[in-house]
């Protein structure tokens, strides 16, 4: 048993995900009641007189199985010597029935362990297409086939062994035969309620579900035929499909239509220059898949266009949804379906730009966003800092593309149910709160003076109150990850200043003949942080417990790059520390002293130098940003030697997910007071000059109302 117990500590610290874990825990459960039927009954040490009975040791603790097994073999009328006694299948049916599942399931008895992962489309030895296996609690109902053939022969199944032990636990009971009768017929017809489980009764067919909404909600096509063919749905009728069928939000709903519309009128063609002109038609995009063709939509004749369009099928037939259900969703689990509509058809990871379809649906049809019908700058910018705050928490390798792999890892998928059924969106604290695009986005343009949307290291200095050292921030331009490389900037300039440094285009000689700059003002991509830059170093910067932030401030303290913390790296930061503390008149804390506070708190495996590994231990988690704050952000430091153990009671306690949510809410609210103190001295201004003449009091108030472009945000 000790053997057993170790193995299964062995196995909880190897595997790491939910699925494979549970699917061996299953394995090791099986073998357990295949090793204790077989010492009972088949495979024991035989007594000491050598006939069948069975051995007078105590078993171990039975399995629900085990028990289970035992109760049925008493009701039938079995005695338990009997079948010990009969090893060649004498015993109960149901006991033969269990070890003979055991045999093929368990690690030794096994011909080949079934797979955690089997493939979409995967063809059985039946030469039948067998279900592909998802993740749990992937869907309410785990068949998802178009004819719905593994939700029949799951309830068949079920049927005839609900009917069985309703026929067992009937002949036991002196009962008249009209209430046997009707509760067999119950039974088989799939009521809830037996052995407590309300989930008995079988799912519809994906089939007759699209079938009724059709029949519901459908128009019939002008050449009707009769058939469930000539219904169609129109994109408005098609939202609930979009949600019932597909599990998708509701504001999923016009991409989706129109992206199954772009596959059903191209998989027949081969030619990418057409596949180009229907996507140009169905998403208004030409730009971005041209560079993922490699062709110019300039190319294509008028001629060629136009026939090609006259053609197309511009609503959502039964058959379309039926061809689109078997190949892009029947096969494929939530998280899978999900990725597949977010990415372009040609790609096979999600970028920026593919999140803008769906973040201009939200921002047109949620109620907790119709506030910003009229500001479409600010729409602009939210959408952009959702898809940031998205590609910095599940894009991890910040690569600046999606993986499937990351999402399926992710909260993604959740996160936009969440928002889709709660109008509050600042409750939506996972990418989606307003609250916390007000703050991220005032900070920028406090900071942003020049109003060229790009941080300049003199800028950055002077977040926080200038708290940040000279230090940290030539690491934060230099070395810290940037959610979209160099590419591109908010303008588009990104990469034309890029190239323009590269080939030397903005230069010429001089009377000296050497070369100088044409543009003095154009600056390097690491000379200054975009606003989706300044994101990231703003999450990272108010909440240091978690892995994305302790990662990108490692990055920037690891200044050779060998992935470890030495004692002079850190000693040359904390010199910086020790200066300002000295010139503002604080105590003076030694740097022996500060090192040897963190290890105690971080308890790193090795004393010579800290890697990120340890950071990222559970019990270093709520203390993991003090040596980062010792290092280089003077305010922060100060407040954790000065901090009070009641208020740190009281912040563990409250109401608040992490770190960022709660400094969100407490800068939002910060700013929302200084607006609110704004318009309370315009007003009194208004009232003094209420008597002026009408120009200079217009004049006046213009310098005053609306001196900051944040100030419409709240």
């Amino acid at each position: 048993m000790a053997a057993a117990t170790k193995m299964d500590e062995l196995l909880v610290a190897w595997l790491s995900s939910d699925n494979v874990y549970e699917n061996v825990l299953n394995l090791i459960e099986r073998y357990r009641s295949t090793a204790q039927s077989g010492s009972n009954g088949h495979g024991g040490t035989p007594s000491k007189s050598g006939s069948g009975s069975s051995a007078t040791s105590p078993p171990s603790s039975p399995s629900r199985k085990s028990l289970s097994n035992a109760a049925v073999s008493a009701s039938g009328g079995d005695s338990q010597s009997q079948s010990a006694g009969d090893g060649d299948g004498d015993g109960s049916d149901e006991h033969n029935h269990n070890h003979h599942h055991n045999s093929e399931t368990s690690p030794r008895g096994v011909n080949a362990i079934p797979p955690f992962y089997r493939r979409a489309g995967t063809i059985a030895s039946n030469g039948i297409k067998a279900p592909p296996i998802r993740r749990k609690d992937s869907f309410d109902a785990a068949d998802q086939s178009w004819e719905g053939i593994y939700t029949n022969t799951d309830s068949s199944d079920q049927t005839q062994t609900q009917i069985h032990k309703n026929a067992q636990t009937n002949s036991n009971n002196t009962t008249n035969d009209g209430n046997d009768d009707e509760h067999i017929d119950g039974a088989g017809a799939g009521d809830n309620g037996s052995e407590g489980n309300s989930n008995n009764k079988p799912a519809r067919p994906i089939k007759e579900q699209v079938h009724a909404i059709f029949s519901e909600l459908g128009k019939k096509l002008e050449e009707d035929d009769g058939s469930d063919e000539s219904l169609f749905l129109t994109m408005d009728n098609f939202v609930k499909i979009t949600k019932d069928i597909c599990s998708f939000p509701t504001f999923f709903n016009g991409p989706l239509y129109k992206r199954i519309l772009y596959l059903w009128n191209t998989h027949l063609l081969k030619s990418p220059s057409q596949k180009q002109i229907i996507w140009n038609e169905f998403q208004k995009d030409a730009e971005e898949l041209a560079g993922c063709l490699g062709i110019d939509p300039a190319d294509e004749k008028e001629e060629d266009k136009n026939e090609l369009l006259e053609h197309l099928d511009r609503v959502i037939t039964y058959e379309i949804f039926r061809w689109y259900w078997g190949g892009e969703m029947e096969d494929y689990d939530a998280s899978e379906r999900f990725f597949r509509l977010l990415k372009k058809p040609f790609e096979n990871y999600v970028g920026k730009d593919d999140f803008l379809p769906y973040m201009k649906e939200l921002l047109r049809d949620h109620p907790g966003l119709e506030f910003l019908s009229n500001h479409a700058e600010f729409q602009d910018k939210y959408a952009i800092t959702v898809i940031t705050r998205i590609f910095y928490s599940v894009n991890k390798c910040h690569s600046g593309r999606i993986t499937a792999r990351q999402i399926r890892r992710s909260d993604l998928l959740s996160a936009f149910h969440q928002v889709d059924e709660e109008e509050d969106i600042n409750k939506v604290t996972r990418y989606f709160s307003y609250e916390h695009f007000y703050v991220l986005y005032c900070r920028f343009w406090e900071l942003d003076h020049d109003r060229d949307y790009k941080i300049t290291r003199e800028d950055l200095l002077k977040y926080g109150e200038q708290c940040l050292s000279h230090m940290i921030v030539d690491r934060i331009f230099d070395a810290s990850p940037r959610p979209f490389g160099y590419s591109k900037d908010l303008d588009g300039e990104g990469d034309d200043d890029a190239a323009a440094a590269a080939s030397g285009e903005n230069k010429e000689d001089d009377a000296n003949g050497n070369a100088a700059d044409k543009d003095a003002e154009k600056k390097s991509p690491k000379d200054y942080l975009t606003y989706e830059d300044f994101i990231f170093f703003m999450l990272s910067e108010e909440d240091k417990a978690n892995e994305i932030s302790v990662r990108y401030w490692f990055t920037c303290i690891d200044v050779d790059g060998d992935g470890m913390l030495n004692n002079m790296e850190m000693r040359s930061f904390y010199a910086l520390q020790q200066h300002r503390m000295q010139q503002l008149g604080h105590e003076y804390i030694p740097f022996e002293d500060m090192l040897c506070q963190m290890i105690d708190m971080i308890k790193p495996k090795n004393e010579e130098f800290i890697i990120v590994e340890d950071f990222l231990q559970e019990e270093c988690a709520p203390v993991s940003g003090a040596l980062f704050d010792a290092l280089f952000n003077l305010n922060k430091y100060l407040q954790f030697e000065q901090r009070d153990p009641f208020q740190e009671r009281q912040k563990r306690e409250d109401e608040y997910e992490s770190d960022w949510d709660r400094f969100a809410c407490m800068d939002y609210n910060r700013l929302a007071m200084e607006e609110e103190a704004r318009e309370e001295d315009a007003m009194e201004i208004d009232w003094v000059t209420v008597d002026d003449e009408d120009e200079d009091a217009e004049d006046f108030n213009l310098g005053l109302g609306g001196s900051s472009e944040a100030s419409i945000l709240i």
